[in-house]
């Protein structure tokens, strides 16, 4: 093998590494890429839901996108705490909470 098509080889499998390291967790529990931990809870209505802690609001959403992955990260917002709304999302508030179902 040439040298060029070495380097080739090697760029892809670098490339291929980044972005399989760089997908949030999609499973329960603590993901310190995301700097979240989501659990499985039953809701109100007795079905089950996901919870995701998060240090900063868009990785609650980065979460649930990876744990809503099968249906196409499509999710239901069920209860939010501390999360920016339009009127304030310049507010930096610290750690939130978000409680999503899958759709």
């Amino acid at each position: 093998m040439s040298r060029s098509t070495l380097r080739c080889m090697l760029g892809f499998a670098i490339a291929g590494l980044a972005a399989a390291c760089g997908d949030a967790q999609s499973t329960p529990g603590n993901d310190p890429m995301t700097r979240t931990a989501a659990k499985t809870v039953t809701w109100s209505d007795g079905k089950p839901a996901i919870q995701i802690n998060c240090n900063m609001p868009g990785d609650c959403q980065t979460r649930a996108i990876a744990m809503c992955r099968e249906s196409r990260g499509n999710y239901t917002v069920l209860a939010m705490d501390n999360m920016p709304t339009r009127g304030d999302a310049t507010v930096v508030r610290g750690p939130a909470s978000v409680v999503v179902r899958c759709a």
